[in-house]
């Protein structure tokens, strides 16, 4: 499904720092995420550094706004020259339908958020939902795929099911991988490299075990052992 497996969340404030971190991690075929903290106060120079040091370019922004408006955000990213844009799937069908339309004739691709990795039961219950999780993100997931929607975020813990119900091909975007002597931070639903990859996923997304530790090379090596083993 894609040839880069790991994406490296860029989870700092600080382009300088940033730069450090693609420094370590140069040499390695990598997707790069990017978001609000580096992108709302660099725009497109943090843009412009990931691509010049040979990274794709995750750009997650979650877009969930009218039709329209997410329309002319898609296009920016086209213009930016992103290779991977997340839209928020609680946007509804109509929001989606304009996000693909706007990629159109590009190398973009549209990522649909389920419901955030952060989250657990009791969000269902803050939104009022009948659903569950699962049921929630399985019914966001379809509906995005239907509409042409590249690839679904979701935790590890849907991959499985939502590979099974879904009868597109869709890119499968696991964040919130940890090892298990890993630290969970505010990751209510992560998961291990080998239980994500098991479920079917295609993307593993990695931010601070990888951007937090001592050396990177060797935090990367270690989820790439995974990856030819699995």
């Amino acid at each position: 499904m894609t040839e880069k497996r790991i994406a490296v969340a860029l989870d700092v404030r600080d382009i300088k720092e940033a730069e450090r971190i693609l420094e370590d991690i140069s040499g390695y075929d990598l997707i790069v995420k990017i978001g609000y903290a580096l992108f709302i106060k660099y725009g497109r120079e943090i843009t412009d550094l990931v691509k010049s040091m040979g990274f794709d370019i995750f750009l997650d922004l979650k877009l969930h706004d009218i039709p329209n408006t997410v329309y002319n955000g898609v296009s920016s990213a086209v213009d930016l020259g992103v290779n991977y844009l997340t839209v928020h799937t609680l946007g509804g069908r109509q929001m989606l339908q304009k996000a693909v339309e706007a990629r159109e004739g590009s190398d973009l691709k549209i990522l649909g958020v389920t419901v955030l990795t952060s989250h657990s039961e009791d969000y269902m219950d803050y939104i009022g939902s009948h659903y569950t999780i699962d049921q929630l993100a399985l019914k966001l997931a379809k509906e995005a795929v239907d509409t042409g929607v590249d690839g679904i975020v979701s935790s590890a813990h849907e991959v499985e099911r939502l590979k099974k119900e879904i009868k597109k091909d869709f890119i499968s975007v696991v964040p919130g991988i940890r090892f298990s002597e890993d630290s969970t931070d505010d990751q209510k639903r992560s998961a291990t490299p080998e239980t994500a990859l098991r479920s079917g996923a295609d993307i593993l997304v990695i931010g601070r075990p990888i951007i937090k530790a001592q050396n990177r090379k060797e935090a990367l090596n270690k989820f790439y052992e995974v990856l030819n083993r699995c």
